[in-house]
């Protein structure tokens, strides 16, 4: 009887821990946007969707202006790629992370981000995302 009891402890805890596997697993996938939103970054991803070009273009270009308000500045190019894993130049001057966002049904970028490089403990370069809006 002990070892049926036993039994049964073991399976939940492999069926608890392969249900924590997968749950760590699928999280770490492209970002989910909220109201059925398409994830990109560039004119080409938009375009990828399905979306109309024109409207990808106005994405774009409004999801860089967030970025142009609210993400840090660096003077050269190099110091903007050397931080952050990719740029633009800044219409105001200098260069600005490239960010990526969630273009909504109606039109509009939302959740607007960047991604920041850091180093962890071991000195690997790692990248963290930056959320601006």
């Amino acid at each position: 009887m002990a070892t049926r009891g036993l039994t049964i402890v073991v399976i939940g805890v492999a069926l608890a821990a392969a249900g924590f596997s997968a749950f760590y697993a699928m999280r770490g996938r492209t970002p989910a946007c909220a109201g059925g939103g398409k994830y990109m970054s560039t004119l080409n991803d938009c375009k990828a969707w399905g979306i109309a070009a024109d409207v990808c273009a106005q994405a774009v270009e409004k999801a860089r202006a967030v970025a142009a308000r609210a993400a840090p500045k660096t003077e050269t190019m190099f110091q903007c790629e050397v931080r952050f894993s990719e740029c633009f130049e800044n219409p105001a001057g200098g260069f600005t992370p490239r960010p990526s966002f969630c273009l909504n049904p109606g039109g509009d970028p939302t959740e607007v981000r960047y991604l920041e490089y850091e180093s962890d403990r071991r000195n690997r370069k790692t990248t963290k995302e930056v959320r601006i809006d």
